[in-house]
């Protein structure tokens, strides 16, 4: 198959290895709060989660926990 001849409909999908993800970006905003701002798609407004620090290491046993799912 050619460049060129690609095509990302559906009959294509077991083919994709890794999903498109909207960029993901974290840091810590004015009031000292741990920010996570995932970047809007196609123009919508960006998706944001902040909390105190003193709950990042909850959220981030939480995540571990989440990914480590079967």
């Amino acid at each position: 198959m050619m460049a060129n001849d690609w095509d990302w409909n559906p009959e294509k999908q077991k083919s994709i290895v890794v999903q498109q993800v909207d960029a993901i970006a974290i840091y810590t905003n004015v009031r000292g709060e741990i920010v996570i701002r995932q970047q809007g798609f196609g123009g919508e407004e960006d998706a944001i989660v902040a909390f105190p620090k003193t709950y990042a290491e909850t959220i981030i046993a939480a995540l571990q926990a989440e990914s480590n799912k079967a």
